[in-house]
């Protein structure tokens, strides 16, 4: 647990002052990360002679204050309008550069402070205490429709029934998700960057995002912590895992909870470099919405948003990205609330090697298709050592992969403590291997058995001659060059305990289903490599072992049935939300339920406390 009490105090006070900011603005990979006009929306114009502004304290349904902005075009209205607000441990001011964006295009845009938050600040903040996207947060959300409702300035197309929609980030899309599945009001939302499954984010199958909770610790502090949040995270951190009562409590604040969202369309953007809320978690929001009858688009950008660490370690954030998603989601509003014209398809996502979007109408865009690699001898991964496993495929044509890749594999815990398994998906080019988008996918390890774990999302190009490999330690430092600050734990994930470790076990096979473009060749055979150097796969300079390729014995398979993954880990079998079950546990260390964007921390602190050169090749920033 991060003790702020221990930095300087200019570090400090710049932490709590900035987080808040970054909550709505993300890192982008830039040095001008915390400059508001790298924000996603600043490729878009506004026209501060367009709109005029003036500040507005407002009672929510239980009287609580709510420090808001309100945006109104100088044209002639009526005007449709938009409702917006911030990521975690920010406040409206985050939200001014999009909140000009829709007022310079014609749109009342009122931006609040949610509750609890920014109390701190010179505007005094908005009353009450943060609940995490409760009820409470929706009911304020819904108390605002019933102002707008009331301004002359605003469209209604009935009584108390404003033309309306929303559009926020993380914890400001959580809030969107959550107040669409009660008020049927909302006309069109753009959730951004936000979950499905807190439970499963912040602990994915089993295994803690260290660095995220030791980050998002400081955004706790920028707001008023309701004690139910405050001592459900306490009980967490004390017992070092997720109680069946802490993760139902996470999933209330989740959609996989929520009722229907049948008449409100949503255009869904999670983003493919997301460590926080990986793309699995937009993807089952989208079929979600999809099963509930809703119209719903699904664009997948590189905008930049929750990377924590040295930013410069990680694929940046695209510019083509972030004009394309600004401008898509105004023309969803427009076309929903003005009935402007709408060209979309299901699927839209960023193409890195192209610097372009590609369409689709349906996700994911390829088949389903398998490959199976052998293990003829036992492999022991240790988490003192951090050595890697991998398998290779041999790519014979260009292909392009896109979706949630499932492996299934023999693996048994070794030694004593907790035995995590990190995997990843590597390409290997000219003897480089490169983690693909650094995704690395975590599970921890509780007993011997066949293992079927989701990986979290990916989009690569891959050539002919390239090699995709499947690479797996017990450490994941062991397969990712991004670093994250020692301040944060110097890591993404709790690593295994250096007594513990996994066994591959040997006369087994390995199996990879991925969504491909082309049919899969069959894979080698898993050999071992050393790791302990701590230079992993993607390093610039690091040639990384070849795999070995096989005898042509294996057969190309058909895709399998896949599962999602654990919520977070007590020692049980956790049922998953599919009704399969996934074998593992686990530390549960929780955080506050509504995090949301203070990814621009990582950028400030590796800022003002020393950075690290970055080690990163030209092939990861394409990646």
């Amino acid at each position: 647990m991060v003790n702020d009490s221990e930095l300087p105090a200019e570090t400090r006070r710049d932490v709590l002052k900035y987080l808040g900011a970054a909550a709505g603005l993300g890192v982008v990979g830039s040095q001008t990360a915390m400059n508001p006009f790298a924000h996603p929306v600043a490729a878009l114009q506004s026209d501060e002679d367009a709109f005029q502004s003036d500040e507005r304290r407002l009672e929510s349904f239980d009287g609580t204050e709510l420090d808001t902005t309100f945006y109104e075009p100088t044209a002639d209205g009526p005007h449709p309008a938009i409702l917006m607000t911030h990521g975690w441990g920010g406040n409206k001011t985050d939200l001014q550069p999009l909140a000009s964006v829709y007022a310079s295009n014609g749109f009342v845009v009122l931006a609040y402070t949610s509750r609890g938050f920014g109390q701190g600040g010179d505007s005094g903040g908005s009353g009450g205490q943060v609940h995490s996207t409760s009820e409470l947060e929706q009911q304020d959300a819904s108390a605002l429709i019933d102002y707008l409702a009331q301004q002359d300035a605003v469209v209604t197309d009935e009584e108390n029934n404003p033309r309306i929609g929303m559009d926020g980030t993380s914890y400001g899309g959580g809030i969107q998700l959550r107040t669409a599945s009660v008020d049927d009001r909302l006309d069109a939302i753009v959730p951004r960057a936000t979950w499905n499954n807190l439970a499963q984010s912040l602990a994915p199958n089993g295994v803690i995002k260290r660095g995220w909770i030791e980050a998002l610790e400081f955004g706790a502090q920028t707001g008023n912590i309701a004690p139910e949040n405050s001592e459900t995270t306490a009980g967490i951190l004390e017992r070092g895992r997720m109680t069946e009562d802490d993760r139902e409590y996470y999933r209330q604040r989740s959609p996989v909870t929520y009722d229907a969202i049948e008449d409100t369309p949503a255009l869904l953007i999670p983003e493919l470099t997301d460590q926080l809320f990986p793309i699995n978690e937009g993807v089952r929001n989208f079929r979600k919405l999809q099963n509930d009858g809703s119209e719903v688009t699904l664009l997948l950008g590189q905008d930049g948003t929750h990377i924590l660490g040295q930013p410069s370690s990680y694929p940046p954030g695209s510019e083509t990205s972030r004009q394309f998603v600004g401008r898509m989601a105004l023309q969803w509003q427009e076309a929903h609330l003005k009935d402007g014209d709408l060209d979309v398809s299901t699927l839209h996502y960023y193409d890195a090697a192209a610097d372009a979007f590609e369409a689709a109408e349906e996700f994911p865009p390829h088949p389903e298709r398998s490959t199976t690699g052998t293990v003829s001898e036992s492999v022991q991964l240790s988490g003192a050592d951090g050595n890697v496993a991998s398998v290779d495929v041999e790519i014979e044509a260009a292909t392009e992969i896109l979706g949630l890749p499932t492996l299934t594999l023999d693996a048994t815990p070794t030694g004593e403590g907790r035995s995590h398994l990190f995997v990843a998906l590597q390409r290997v080019r000219d003897g480089e291997a490169t983690t693909i988008k650094q995704r690395v996918t975590p599970l921890a390890v509780t007993e011997a058995g066949e293992i079927e774990l989701e990986l979290f999302g990916v989009h690569a190009t891959l050539e002919a001659g390239d090699r995709l490999r499947v690479a797996m330690s017990a450490r994941e430092d062991a397969l990712t060059s991004a670093e994250v600050n020692d301040l944060f734990g110097g890591s993404l994930y709790r690593p295994s305990d250096d007594n513990a470790g996994i066994e591959i076990s040997g006369d087994s096979e390995v199996q990879l289903s991925v969504p491909a473009s082309q049919e899969l060749p069959a894979a080698g055979t898993v050999g071992g490599m050393d790791g302990g150097d701590g230079e992993m796969d993607g390093t610039e300079g690091t040639e990384t072992a070849e795999g070995t390729d096989s005898d042509g014995g294996m057969e190309t398979t058909e895709g399998m049935e896949t599962t999602e993954g654990m919520d977070g880990g007590d020692g049980t079998a956790a049922a998953t939300d599919d009704g399969t079950t996934t074998s593992g546990s686990g530390p549960g260390f929780g955080i506050p339920a509504a995090l949301g964007g203070a990814s621009g921390l990582g950028y400030l602190l590796s800022r003002r406390l020393g950075r690290t050169e970055s080690t990163v090749s030209d092939a990861e920033a394409d990646d």
